[in-house]
C-alpha cells in the first residue's frame, strides 16, 4: 500500500494499539507512548508490503504484539522509585482519584484471574475496543464464538469482581 495512505491507517489504529499497551503495562503512560510510537514506526517502515486483503487491525495488532514480546524480552525486572511513587498517594490525589485508581486496580486484578483466553479476550474487546470480527481472525475463531465466549468472561468477572 502506498504510504501516502499512512496518515489515515495511524488515525484509525493510535488509539486501539495505544490501549494494547496501556493496558499491558499497568497504566505506565510514558512506557506505553513510547511502545505505540515504535510500532508505527516499523509499520511506516512496513507499510508499502502491506496487502490490504489483511486486515489492517490484524496487521498492525500482530506488530504491536511482537514488539511487547521483544519488550518483554529485554526488559529488566527491577522496580524504580518513579514506579513506587505513580501508586502512592500524596497529598495532590482527590479522594475520588485515589477511589479510581482503587476501582481500576480492582477491575485489573480480577481479569487477571480469568482463563488465558477470557483474560486476551476481555483485554481485546472491552478495554481496548477491538471488533469481534478482527478479533476472529486474530484468533482463528468465528465472532459468533467470541461473543458467546465474551458473555461467559462477563458473568465470571462479575462474580469476581463481587468478592471481597
Amino acid at each position: 500500500m502506498h504510504v501516502k495512505y499512512f496518515p489515515d491507517f495511524y488515525k484509525k489504529n493510535m488509539k486501539r494499539i495505544y490501549a494494547f499497551f496501556y493496558f499491558r503495562c499497568s497504566g505506565k503512560k510514558e512506557i506505553s507512548e513510547d511502545l505505540t510510537s515504535e510500532v508505527f514506526i516499523k509499520a511506516l517502515n512496513a507499510f508499502e508490503s502491506y496487502d490490504p486483503a489483511v486486515s489492517e487491525s490484524a496487521w498492525i495488532y500482530m506488530i504491536a504484539k511482537n514488539h511487547f514480546i521483544n519488550y518483554l524480552e529485554k526488559k529488566k525486572y527491577d522496580v524504580s522509585l518513579e514506579d513506587v511513587a505513580m501508586i502512592l498517594p500524596d497529598e495532590t490525589h482527590s479522594a475520588e482519584s485515589i477511589a479510581q485508581k482503587f476501582d481500576s486496580g480492582r477491575l485489573m486484578h480480577a481479569i487477571q484471574k480469568l482463563s488465558v483466553e477470557d483474560r486476551e479476550l476481555v483485554k481485546l474487546k472491552f478495554l481496548e475496543g477491538w471488533a469481534y470480527d478482527d478479533i476472529a481472525i486474530l484468533q482463528n475463531k468465528t465472532a459468533g464464538s467470541l461473543r458467546v465466549q465474551a458473555h461467559r468472561a462477563l458473568k465470571a468477572l462479575k462474580i469476581l469482581l463481587k468478592q471481597k
